[in-house]
């Protein structure tokens, strides 16, 4: 089983420690700022609130552009700023209800459980130790990549989780909350369960697709106990 990390696991921008619902909207700007900065901002992207997406496609037009100059600096610096973001905000992460309860219990089936996450490798594996559910994942925890139009969507990640698993994509699952997990998930043929919290998100999920989609984990808990007694 195949977890993204922020939503299905943690809320990783959870914001309560600064007053904030959520710092995802604070960082972007950041980002966004520091990419103006440079003279590097994708206009298109101005009122955008999703640091990962502002981070993503900046690094794409960086690579279209030879990954050089100003536009490499401003894209290296993003990725530092929201390295920095992300360590900070592991040890404010708030665990999704029902997260830990659900993968417990699939690791204690004995089943292969992996991360594959658009966020900061350190800031993932530091969540899980603070949950104490790092001796759950003993399959690949695989962060953001060294070349970030790898990032989800592309199924490069996924990839990399499956390298050292047994069996096919048909013989995993992916569980996310975003429509690039599901566009993942299908480029590399591996079934796909939904969860978000809000109904937009939900809607989301499945105009891409996902057939499964919860509001809660919890809805994952009770039909996994379903499927095994």
């Amino acid at each position: 089983m195949v977890f993204d990390f922020d939503g299905p696991v943690v809320r990783l921008f959870a914001g309560a420690y600064l007053g904030l619902p959520s710092t995802a909207p604070l960082i972007a700007r950041e980002l966004l700022a520091l990419a103006a900065s440079y003279g590097c901002l994708l206009d298109e992207l101005g009122e955008c609130t999703d640091p990962l997406l502002v981070l993503l496609e900046h690094a794409k037009e960086a690579k279209r552009r030879g990954g050089e100059g100003a536009w490499g600096r401003a894209t290296s610096e993003m990725r530092n700023l929201l390295d920095a973001w992300e360590r900070k905000s592991a040890e404010h992460a708030e665990q999704t209800p029902g997260a830990a309860d659900f993968i417990r219990l699939w690791h204690g089936t004995g089943r292969h459980l992996s991360i594959v996450s658009s966020n900061h490798e350190d800031a993932i594996v530091r969540c899980l130790e603070r949950e104490a559910l790092r001796g759950c994942f003993d399959g690949p925890v695989v962060g953001r990549p060294d070349d970030l139009t790898r990032m989800k969507p592309d199924p490069w990640p996924l990839r990399q989780a499956m390298m050292s698993e047994a069996g096919g994509p048909e013989s995993h699952l992916m569980i996310g909350d975003s429509v690039t997990d599901c566009q993942a998930a299908r480029a590399v043929g591996m079934p796909f369960w939904g969860y978000h919290r809000n109904p937009d998100g939900r809607r989301r999920l499945r105009e891409a697709g996902a057939v499964e989609v919860v509001e809660t984990m919890v809805q994952f808990v009770v039909a996994a106990q379903e499927a095994l007694s």
